[in-house]
């Protein structure tokens, strides 16, 4: 399958927040990290059966000392639960016109999971689909996913 380009990221740390599943929840959170001008890499929210949601985002490893310190200074974090997990990478594959192309997420993942890969997340956009994983499958996944894919 003809792609237009290939994501990678490496050097990242993954964090994940329950909040309140309310709107305006994810704002509050995101609008602290910008306050600070730390770039996130990567940001996805779901919600669940039990009124609450998760938003997890991946920044650069670089600045994981200044977010780790906000988690534990900032009032709006206190009573959040909390997951962090470091040495996380991003692969991903770009359109063009992924939305006329059926089935581009599930064999991107299914790829991923033949190659014994494990998803830590993931995100899609009409042109894009994009996974966090552990770092020491990097090389793996991008071997796997550029068997499958073709580049320009």
């Amino acid at each position: 399958m003809k792609i237009g380009g290939f994501v990678e990221q490496k050097n990242l740390t993954l964090y994940s927040i329950v909040l309140e599943d309310k709107p305006g929840s994810a704002a509050e959170i995101l609008h602290i990290f910008g306050k600070k001008e730390i770039n996130l890499s990567y940001i996805t929210e779901t919600s669940s059966p039990d009124n609450r949601a998760v938003l997890a985002f991946c920044v650069d490893t670089d600045v994981e000392d200044e977010i780790d310190k906000i988690l534990q200074e900032d009032i709006e974090f206190k009573s959040r639960a909390i997951k962090k997990r470091e040495y996380v990478g991003i692969v991903g594959v770009y359109g063009p016109h992924f939305r006329e192309k059926p089935a581009v997420a599930a064999k991107f993942c299914f790829t991923l999971g033949k190659a014994g890969i494990n998803i830590l997340g993931i995100s899609s956009s009409i042109s894009t689909i994009s996974c966090v994983i552990d770092i020491q499958e990097f090389d793996r996944a991008k071997n796997a996913l550029l068997s499958l894919f073709e580049l320009p």
